[in-house]
């Protein structure tokens, strides 16, 4: 993963220089411009300076290689989700201004669907394991789309697809357990179980009461090689071998 700083210049409309109040969450973006490169959206948003085309930016963005620019140090705020309302469970969980709480991703893409290239989504993958594991945070809850945030149509292909996007979060949980070897002798991800079976390490949404670990049936079952589905007349769930 190659990242480079290409900073903003410090303006009023895309890089404030305000100082964020924490690290809660991560927004993964689309930059809504379909084969452009990392470093043109990168420039548009240093060209909002000019005060003629809004607010707006980003921490990072991803080229479609897989190279990353860096645009705003990660210590201040990007104007990536500033909006007029937020939805309430966003509220709850950021803050009233979820600017001030959140680190922002733009990712190129190849379509008007918002597919990513293998490289960006694989160094988004990359980028988001290691913001999460710097800043502590569960890929499976703080990771959002910006459409989680405000209702917002992006990350496009993430919204259309809710099965790949908490494909992606899986990829992010994995790759910070299997990479980390502190992780695997202390996980303590709250509402997640934690697994090691026959060598392969993996967590699956849950919670631990009383000494007794729940989980998902759905969730482990599937990481196991089953495959789950419902019987809605008998109520029954039932259980095949792929």
């Amino acid at each position: 993963m190659n990242i480079k700083k290409d900073l903003l210049s410090i303006n009023k409309y895309s890089r404030p220089g305000e100082k964020l109040k924490s690290v809660k969450g991560i927004v993964v973006h689309w930059v809504a411009n379909p084969n452009t490169y990392a470093k043109a959206n990168r420039d548009f948003f240093e060209n909002r300076k000019y005060g003629e085309m809004g607010y707006g930016s980003a921490h990072y963005i991803i080229d479609l290689n897989g190279d990353i620019i860096q645009c705003i140090p990660l210590s201040e705020i990007a104007y990536h989700v500033g909006a007029d309302s937020y939805k309430e469970e966003a509220i709850k969980k950021l803050g009233n201004y979820p600017n001030n709480t959140t680190i922002g991703i733009e990712c190129t893409h190849i379509d008007w669907d918002g597919k990513m290239t293998e490289e960006t989504y694989n160094s988004l993958v990359e980028l988001c394991k290691d913001l999460c594991l710097t800043y502590k945070l569960n890929p499976l809850t703080d990771l959002y789309r910006h459409y989680d945030i405000t209702g917002k149509d992006c990350h496009k292909w993430f919204v259309d697809n809710l099965d790949e996007w908490e494909k992606f979060k899986n990829k992010v949980r994995d790759k910070m357990i299997n990479n980390n070897k502190e992780i695997q002798k202390n996980i303590i991800y709250k509402n997640i179980v934690n697994f090691d079976f026959e060598g392969e390490k993996f967590g699956v949404p849950g919670f631990l009461k009383e000494g007794i670990s729940y989980v998902q049936v759905r969730g482990l079952l599937d990481r196991l090689g089953y495959i789950v589905e419902w019987d809605n007349e008998s109520k029954t769930v039932i259980i095949k071998k792929e």
